[in-house]
């Protein structure tokens, strides 16, 4: 084996773990599926924020630069962008719904994608069913009304982290399997 690749060992370790937080973490969301796209779309309102900040803080401090009005107008609309998500956190949750239904639909493709391309690697067939329900969730945000954004944020969000939990399990047991067999 490569010295400088991971052992399998490790890796089934990590998939494991990964495995188990993503469970928890889907778990807390489906339970409290409001509090999730709320938590959601805090943290993106203040990580907008902070962004916008520091790149109109970047303009003050380079006045001369030729990307000064690009770099403060970026800034600017940034810092909007997280203010309006944490004084308005349901329109933010909205916008929300709709990012993350593209996500899906992206990281839907990629997994299905994927289950054909590493079979041999990757228990393929957890992928497979990973991403139907990816792409699943992801058709259901792209058409679902303003009313049920925040609610099916939290749940899909639930439901996304414990569909992963169980494909990274999987993969991690498997690699457990075969790292005794060795």
């Amino acid at each position: 084996m490569d010295t400088e690749s991971p052992s399998v060992s490790r890796i089934a370790t990590w998939c494991l773990i990964l495995g188990g937080i993503l469970a928890a973490l889907g778990t807390l969301s489906l339970m409290t599926p409001w509090v999730a796209a709320k938590v959601v779309a805090v943290f993106c309102g203040i990580s907008l924020l902070v962004a916008g900040v520091s790149q109109v803080a970047m303009a003050v401090g380079t006045y001369t630069w030729k990307g000064f009005w690009i770099t403060l107008v970026c800034g600017g609309l940034s810092a909007m962008a997280g203010i309006g998500m944490l004084i308005l956190p349901e329109a933010g949750v909205e916008a929300l719904v709709l990012f993350l239904g593209f996500l899906l639909a992206f990281e839907a493709v990629v997994k299905l994608a994927a289950a054909f391309t590493v079979r041999e690697e990757f228990p393929w067939g957890w992928l497979l069913l990973d991403g139907i329900i990816t792409g699943f969730l992801s058709a259901i945000l792209l058409t679902s009304s303003p009313l049920e954004a925040g609610m099916l944020l939290g749940i899909f969000i639930g439901i996304n982290f414990l569909s992963s939990a169980v494909a990274f399990i999987a993969a991690g047991l498997r690699l457990r399997r075969i790292d005794t067999t060795q």
